[in-house]
């Protein structure tokens, strides 16, 4: 396949380049700060994190707004988070002065980026200190350089689950556990630039769920109103994001090893829920349905069997791919059998799954054949996903935005190189 330009102009990159230069020439302020937009159910909504006494001053429309306390300080979170919902027709919007990223009326261009924190957990001791071990700081600084309309973030935000030994230089002084400094740690200090370019869509991972990371996820971005309480599992939801649905499914119970009888009928319920959206859909989850981490003695390991048994016969022909993290690879695939294709982009900046198989096609995820697919597991990125006449070409780069692999989704069916 010949390889197609990168989408962004010289114009586009020097204008990002304008932007992040005023963000961060800007007079510094107290505390810590950051401002997002992200999608909810009922739209977008403006997101602030501050130190201050008081939610920051907002603007829709050159109008003020008022954000409201979305949640109040506590011991682990000493920080006000704030919240305020855009009308679907508003033309712009800003917090402090700054203008902030809204939806546009039909989304050209659309990054993916999952598994983004450093693991410290028992087993393994990631060098989050080190941009060559941990670079999600400069894969989130590519994709804000790329200019996207919407950051499609598939999960797992979080993964510092231990203290980090003394001794240990590459990962010394690193705070751990569910709290306000492992979150800025892990994403709002390397994301901030990305966050002043495009509105967000979050996805829940595993590692958001109540037993780790839940409290975090509910405060700062849950696309749902804040409860006291984790929530185990959230409801999915949709976003017109022009000529295209996306249904964003909360799968962070669902067993990879085994069948979970009790919760394959809810996400077979989920699957079906999609007929009634307009097509063509991609769902995003943090789970794929499909997917490899490694082969052993010739058996796939990485494909989610609770999610496997719900798609079974479940998933309507409107739903064209489904997006996901979860495995830390790049593999596109579409299949011999009539079922969506499976994307994962899962290389953001936790450790890689370095054995997962590069060439797929031909290789059987339980009932699902690859006919044509593409695999990256060696190094950190992203992938770009860019709307064509009638279809996408997906382009995975490293975090240096070199292409390592590119595809284009037709349908259901996906041609690689």
């Amino acid at each position: 396949m010949k390889k197609l330009p990168c989408p962004v102009t010289r114009a586009t990159r020097l204008a990002t380049f304008a932007a992040l230069f005023f963000l961060f020439a800007a007079p510094a302020r107290a505390g810590d700060a950051y401002e997002w937009s992200q999608f909810t159910p009922d739209g977008v909504e403006l997101r602030a994190v501050t130190q201050e006494a008081a939610c920051p001053k907002a603007s829709i429309d050159g109008r003020p707004a008022e954000m409201t306390v979305r949640a109040a300080p506590d011991a682990a979170f000493p920080v006000l988070v704030c919240a305020l919902p855009v009308p679907r027709d508003a033309k712009e919007a800003a917090i402090r002065d700054r203008p902030m990223p809204l939806r546009v009326e039909r989304f050209e261009r659309v990054a993916l980026v999952g598994d983004t924190g450093c693991r410290l957990n028992v087993l393994v001791l990631q060098g989050c200190n080190s941009m060559r071990d941990w670079p999600f700081r400069m894969v989130a600084d590519a994709i804000a350089e790329m200019a996207p309309q919407l950051v499609l973030h598939l999960g797992d935000l979080i993964y510092r689950e231990r203290a980090c030994p003394i001794a240990d230089k590459n990962c010394a002084g690193s705070p751990w556990g569910d709290n306000w400094e492992t979150w800025k740690a892990e994403f709002f200090d390397p994301a901030h630039a990305l966050l002043t370019v495009a509105p967000f869509v979050f996805v829940r991972g595993n590692h958001e769920d109540c037993a780790r990371n839940g409290a975090g996820w509910n405060r700062f971005v849950s696309p749902f109103p804040f409860a006291p309480a984790c929530q185990p599992q959230e409801v999915p939801y949709r976003i017109d994001l022009g000529g295209l649905t996306l249904a964003v499914f909360d799968v962070t119970r669902a067993e990879d090893r085994g069948v979970d009888a009790a919760l394959a009928p809810l996400f077979r319920e989920q699957f079906a829920w999609t007929k009634t959206l307009e097509g063509p859909v991609w769902i995003a989850m943090h789970k794929g349905v499909w997917g490899s981490a490694r082969l052993k003695d010739g058996v796939n390991e990485g494909h989610n069997l609770t999610l496997g048994e719900a798609a079974r016969g479940a998933i309507p022909p409107n739903v064209a791919a489904l997006v996901s993290g979860h495995l830390h690879v790049f593999q596109a695939m579409s299949f011999a059998e009539d079922f969506p294709a499976q994307i994962i982009s899962g290389t953001g900046g936790d450790v890689l799954d370095r054995l997962a198989p590069q060439d797929i096609a031909g290789k059987s995820f339980g009932a699902a054949t690859v006919e044509n697919g593409r695999g990256v597991s060696t190094l950190f990125g992203f992938t770009i996903m860019q709307r064509g006449a009638g279809d996408w070409t997906l382009t995975h780069y490293d975090a240096h935005e070199r292409v390592l692999a590119q595809c284009r989704l037709n349908g259901r069916k996906l041609a690689c190189e």
